[in-house]
């Protein structure tokens, strides 16, 4: 990793302790977290817990699987986070999809965090299956699809209090809002990411012999 890509990694890691803390802090203590959310999550305690619990392990499991030196120096390390990465993202995926019926705001915001839920336990079982067909690189796609909706958990709480305070919007309002903002721009910086990568690869090629032999022979 050069300089940039390691600040990145670690502003990364450290967000996803942060808010995967806080999300098991509500079953882990009662000193924690909004009580309001406290008191909505005790109605529907095993939606809450199949989805929060499995999705705060995620958050942090995932982050450390992004370091190429981890990846390298512990390879066995690596497989079996990544197996706990799936299972934690198909529960949270499946109990953050009984959560979405259970919102107590607008039928956008239940919509918002339904599809959510639908895309990221799709993007895992992708990741999943190109793993095991031997596909590395349409895996590593996959799975960055996947852990960019992991972090919607992450730019929900960043959004939420510019929506609230620097726009003025109610709690409902913005609510609404990042429950689709959350995660749609993480998936179009993942998928703007995969063009760049592959411009930059293209344009560090070789030049294929036949391509040169063409150029050397045209009129000028």
């Amino acid at each position: 990793m050069n300089w940039t890509k390691t600040m990145a990694w670690l502003f990364m890691v450290l967000m996803a302790l942060a808010i995967g803390v806080y999300a098991l802090s509500y079953f882990l203590t009662t000193d924690l977290g909004d009580h309001a959310i406290r008191h909505h999550l005790q109605a529907i305690p095993w939606s809450a817990r199949m989805h929060i619990i499995p999705s705060g392990l995620a958050l942090i499991l995932g982050a450390f699987q992004f370091h190429s030196g981890l990846r390298s120096r512990w390879p066995h390390v690596h497989r079996y986070c990544g197996r706990a990465y799936v299972v934690c993202v198909l529960l949270g995926a499946i109990g953050g999809l009984l959560l979405a019926w259970h919102a107590h705001r607008s039928p956008a915001t239940r919509l918002g965090f339904a599809a959510l839920a639908v895309i990221w336990f799709y993007s895992v079982c992708m990741a999943y299956l190109a793993v095991r067909a031997g596909n590395i690189k349409l895996h590593q796609q996959w799975i960055v699809r996947s852990y960019a909706l992991t972090l919607a958990a992450v730019t929900l709480r960043l959004q939420l209090p510019v929506y609230q305070g620097a726009m003025g919007l109610s709690f409902n309002e913005a609510y609404a809002i990042v429950a689709w903002f959350s995660w749609i721009p993480n998936l179009v910086i993942a998928e703007w990411w995969f063009n760049q990568e592959s411009i930059r690869k293209l344009n560090t090629s070789p030049v294929p012999q036949a391509c040169k032999q063409t150029l050397h022979n045209s009129p000028p």
